[in-house]
């Protein structure tokens, strides 16, 4: 176990720790051996995703220069236009959550009318075609009817990719929980493992465990849970009046490195006093020692890899929240 892990992991046993926004409470201790077999079983299963099993997709990554334009493009956007438009929809049958097809086998089908629509399937073990959608969503029951079995077992050779709950961030579609499936007339022959947390700390906090529910609901706690560290691991506090700035957290490294390590840099504000700098700079000395691994890379529906997160930080004399701009 490496030191960093080691210093994180003690710092969450400490038996109660709260903040002035009351939004972060631990109420009884965590035990070290818990919240290492925690870790153990993020990393086991963050060790073999999609980035590591195929080489063929995902080969580009958003670049920091790109995040950082996103941010100042989109931070005070609201997206209306659903994730899901202009591309494949999966049920997950018997299960919550969506996903969106964004390696779909319609696009391989002879006729360009149905080229042009949008699949839904249901997935129950395999993927299976229930129905086409046009351009403006409506359904296309007659064109539906016209694609044979043997057109559908020639279409799903070869790969099929799906990003499950996707989400708009900063401009871009996102989803942590990618998958592939390998088919040969039309049969399923292989499958890649798919995350189910952003990182560690969505995966760590205490009430993502009680609450059932997709990735992205577990973000928040995960980002409280990283200020509440923070400012247990740090002297460093707002000295005469709170501060509040934006951050871009990435990897410094490669996705694919055996050993990725992290960094953020300031968005917001554009002229920070002294006082905010010298915060900032305790969060990065703090973002800079966590354990490689930390964070999940985010998966793009236009097949590119994606390690930044977007925080607002605020600090006060009593404590540090921070708060991923998917949630604001």
């Amino acid at each position: 176990m490496s030191n960093n892990l080691k210093l994180l992991l003690v710092v969450l046993l400490m038996p109660c720790v709260s903040n002035v926004y009351g939004q972060f409470i631990i109420q009884k201790e965590l035990l070290l051996d818990n919240l290492s077999k925690s870790w153990a079983v993020y990393q086991q299963n963050t060790k073999y995703n999609l980035t590591n099993f195929s080489h063929r997709f995902f080969t580009d990554t958003v670049s920091i220069q790109e995040m950082k334009e996103a941010f100042y493009k989109n931070k005070d956007v609201k997206f209306t236009k659903s994730p899901y438009a202009g591309l494949d929809s999966v049920k997950r049958i018997g299960s919550i959550g969506e996903s969106v097809m964004i390696l779909s086998p319609l696009k391989k089908h002879p006729k360009k009318e149905i080229r042009d629509c949008r699949g839904v399937w249901n997935r129950l073990g395999t993927f299976s075609l229930v129905d086409l959608l046009d351009k403006n969503g409506v359904s296309q029951q007659t064109l539906f009817k016209k694609i044979k079995d043997e057109d559908l077992k020639k279409m799903m050779n070869g790969e099929i990719i799906s990003l499950r709950a996707p989400r708009w961030y900063m401009g871009y579609v996102i989803s942590p929980a990618a998958s592939m499936e390998v088919y040969m007339d039309g049969k399923l022959i292989g499958r890649s493992p798919s995350v189910s947390y952003s990182d560690f700390f969505a995966y760590a906090n205490h009430y993502s465990k009680v609450l059932d529910g997709e990735w992205y609901l577990k973000v928040s706690g995960g980002a409280r849970l990283l200020g509440a560290l923070q400012g247990m691991n740090t002297m460093t506090h707002a000295k005469t009046s709170e501060k509040s700035f934006s951050v871009l957290l990435y990897a410094k490294t490669y996705p694919r490195s055996k050993r990725i390590t992290y960094t953020i840099d300031l968005l917001l504000p554009n002229n920070p006093d002294k006082d905010t700098e010298n915060l900032f700079m305790s969060l990065k000395d703090f973002v800079e020692s966590l354990p490689s691994g930390s964070f999940a890379p985010y998966y793009t529906t236009d097949l590119r890899l994606m390690t930044g997160r977007y925080y607002k930080v605020t600090v006060n004399k009593c404590g540090w929240l921070i708060q991923d701009y998917l949630d604001l």
